[in-house]
C-alpha cells in the first residue's frame, strides 16, 4: 500500500465526514485475510509520529526521589508505590482504556497486584519505566495499539488522529501503523483498508 492511496482516502473520509459538536477521531480500520488470530493475536503499542491528536493519559508510578525529577513533565498522574493500593478503583476504570501507565520495574509486582484486573479486562498492560523520562512521557502520550478485538475476528480498529490534523499528518501515522503490520509480516495479508471518522461513513481505501 502506497502512501497515495493512503493520503487519497483519509482526504475522501474528509469529504464525507458529517459535522459534529464534538472532535471526531479518524479511525483506521485494516481487514486480514489468511490470517489465524487465534494463534496469532495482535497487541502491538508504539507512539505515532505525527501525534494523536488527543493524548493519553500517562501515569507514572515510582520513589519519589524520581517523581521529583519528573516533576516538571507532562504526566497527568505520579504515585509512590505506597500510594497505590489507595488509589480510588473507580477513577482507574475511567482511565484504563486509554491511559499508559509506567512503572519503576521493581515496584510492577504491586501495581499488578492492585490494578491488573482493571487494566487487563480493559486490554491495557503495564511499561517498565526505564530510560529517558522525557521521552518515555513523550511516547505515552502518542501512543495506540493494533489489537485484534476476538480470536476469530481478522481486523484491527487503529486510531490514527483526530480531523483537527491535516490529511498528510495523518497519513504519516497510517503509514507507521502499516509499518508495524510489516514487522509481523501481515502487510500481505491485507484485504482492505477504510478510514473512518467517528459518526460518519467509512471510506474504503483498497
Amino acid at each position: 500500500m502506497n502512501r497515495e492511496k493512503i493520503l487519497e482516502g483519509i482526504k475522501k473520509a474528509f469529504e464525507v465526514k458529517k459535522p459534529r459538536n464534538f472532535v471526531q477521531t479518524l479511525e483506521m480500520i485494516i481487514n486480514f485475510r489468511n490470517v489465524d488470530f487465534k494463534k496469532n493475536r495482535l497487541n502491538i503499542r508504539f507512539p505515532l509520529p505525527r501525534g494523536k491528536g488527543k493524548e493519553n493519559k500517562v501515569i507514572v508510578v515510582a520513589d519519589e526521589s524520581t517523581l521529583y525529577q519528573i516533576k516538571d513533565l507532562p504526566v497527568d498522574i505520579k504515585l509512590t508505590p505506597e500510594e497505590v493500593p489507595n488509589f480510588p478503583i473507580k477513577e482507574l476504570k475511567k482511565i484504563a482504556k486509554k491511559a499508559v501507565v509506567y512503572v519503576q520495574p521493581q515496584y510492577i509486582p504491586l501495581v499488578a497486584k492492585h490494578w491488573g484486573k482493571v487494566l487487563g479486562g480493559r486490554g491495557n498492560t503495564i511499561l517498565p519505566f526505564v530510560g529517558d523520562p522525557k521521552t518515555l512521557i513523550e511516547r505515552g502520550k502518542n501512543m495506540v495499539r493494533i489489537v485484534t478485538r476476538g480470536k476469530m475476528v481478522p481486523t484491527v480498529h487503529v486510531p490514527i488522529g483526530t480531523e483537527e490534523m491535516s490529511p498528510e499528518a495523518l497519513a504519516d501515522n497510517a503509514m507507521a501503523v502499516l509499518d508495524e503490520l510489516a514487522k509481523k509480516n501481515l502487510t500481505s495479508n491485507i484485504k482492505n483498508i477504510y478510514f473512518k471518522f467517528s459518526m460518519s461513513p467509512p471510506v474504503k481505501v483498497v
